[in-house]
């Protein structure tokens, strides 16, 4: 996917004017969106070097490499939140999804743009599939590291196997949808049937906030 600079800098400049504009939670939000645009932006030319150098076709390349890359690319801007802030979870949770959305959103556009069917049926599809696996990828993250981001200790370790269950998942997506016929359907459906089995977990992580903060005496 050799993605355009220029789309890049159609979609991130309002982003990027919105990110001054806003405060608190809406300014994090569209920062995180804005560096999943430029994970997308990354990773499509790390993707090409890769599978050019690795002498692999667009299939290959798209089953055993792009899901890695793409993963750890989408992962690297939530590390850094974790590295420098103490966040709440559900803000952990919230900065994955979102880095996932601007990753989604821009390589849906450029899709949208260069694909000789731009149907409304291959718009519907696109963006409830492709777009949704990074998203749910994402989301795998950043629940996951919810739950063990104050226990150093198991850190590195859960972190590794979080970006190896959303690279598997990721890869199985894009396997299926390259098989065409019935799998090409199972790959359509895999990130809308994974998240309906994680929206309950994440509706959890919102509710222990809520309760927490109900349960922090107030001084006035």
């Amino acid at each position: 996917m050799n993605l355009p600079i220029e789309l890049f800098i159609m979609l991130a400049a309002p982003l990027l004017i919105a990110a001054f504009l806003l405060r608190g939670d809406a300014r994090r939000f569209a920062a995180f969106f804005l560096l999943g645009l430029g994970a997308c932006l990354f990773a499509a030319y790390i993707n090409s070097f890769l599978s050019l150098a690795a002498g692999m076709d667009i299939q290959e390349a798209t089953i055993k490499l792009t899901p890695i890359i793409e993963e750890v690319l989408k992962a690297l801007p939530v590390f850094f939140y974790l590295a420098v802030y103490a966040p709440k979870r559900g803000a952990i949770l919230a900065v994955s999804v979102a880095v996932g959305l601007g990753f989604a959103t821009l390589e849906n556009a450029y899709y949208i743009m260069n694909i000789a069917d731009q149907s409304l049926l291959y718009a519907v599809i696109r963006g409830f599939s492709a777009g949704a696996i990074h998203t749910v990828c994402a989301a795998i993250l950043g629940y996951g590291l919810t739950q063990i981001y104050r226990r150093q200790f198991l850190t590195f370790p859960i972190s590794f196997a979080l970006l190896c269950a959303a690279s598997t998942l990721h890869a199985m997506y894009n396997l299926f949808v390259t098989s065409g016929g019935v799998w090409a359907a199972t790959g359509y459906l895999l990130p809308i049937a994974a998240a309906g089995i994680m929206l309950p977990f994440l509706r959890r992580i919102s509710v222990d906030e809520g309760l927490r903060e109900r349960e922090t005496p107030r001084i006035d």
